[in-house]
């Protein structure tokens, strides 16, 4: 009883503390993976603030692109016009606009590239992140065989099958054996109704053939006096007639 008792609480124990400790593995991976997706989500609103900054530079470059040629424009028109001092200003406000525009489109360069490192670091997260999301759902696969090998292992070593298959096949060889021993005195049960039966058979057989010899005696006896009734007159009868015959 102790013994039982025993093994039910150890049985309890090692099933909670199997549990916690099969789980962390599983709960650090998915921690990881949370990280992972947190830092990639950081990662894409950066990428996005560069590439928002790149379009910015390209609008400024092309407005001051734009600007250069509508001043050229300006300083032919006054040219032809014969508004020499209109074009010099024109000009002058070209030059400033190329100033501007050269720093600009540097500016844009760099922004450009700076885009581009993001979107493709962005793309290689992207992609190792999706991989280890992959690898994950396949190590919790694995994770789980791991675990249905260690119980059966855990119920081989610590919960002893080989002595419960024991003490089963010792119950149910009691069991089995009651059962024959019952089953053997419902046979003996059976067996002394039959021979009783047999023995008040033979007792009311025998006497009939009590009966059936009596009978018999009495039809011999019977007949055995009637013999001797008709015999005597005969010999009574030869008895005189010889003494008839010696007188003569």
């Amino acid at each position: 009883m102790f013994t039982r008792i025993g093994r039910f609480f150890r049985a309890v124990f090692n099933s909670i503390l199997g549990e916690a400790e099969g789980q962390v593995p599983v709960a650090m991976l998915e921690e990881s993976t949370r990280e992972m997706l947190d830092n990639l989500r950081t990662l894409r609103e950066a990428t996005a603030t560069t590439i928002a900054f790149e379009t910015k530079a390209k609008r400024e470059s092309d407005m001051h692109a734009a600007r250069i040629k509508n001043l050229d424009r300006q300083a032919e028109e006054a040219l032809k016009q014969g508004n020499e001092k209109l074009a010099r200003r024109a000009l002058q406000l070209q030059v400033e606009a190329r100033a501007t525009a050269e720093r600009a489109v540097a500016t844009f360069k760099a922004a450009h590239a700076r885009a581009d490192n993001s979107r493709s670091k962005l793309k290689v997260e992207e992609e190792r992140v999706q991989g280890k999301i992959r690898q994950l759902g396949e190590l919790k696969a694995i994770h789980a065989m791991n675990e249905a090998q260690r119980k059966m292992q855990s119920i081989t070593d610590e919960y002893n099958i080989d002595g419960a298959v024991n003490v089963f096949d010792k119950t149910a060889g009691t069991i089995q054996e009651q059962a024959d021993r019952l089953s053997a005195m419902d046979t003996i049960a059976v067996s002394e109704g039959d021979e009783l039966d047999r023995q008040l058979a033979a007792i009311s057989q025998k006497t009939e053939v009590d009966s059936a010899l009596e009978a018999l005696k009495a039809r011999l006896g019977e007949s055995s006096g009637t013999a001797t009734a008709a015999a005597a007159p005969t010999k009574q009868k030869d008895k005189i007639s010889s003494a008839f015959e010696d007188q003569k």
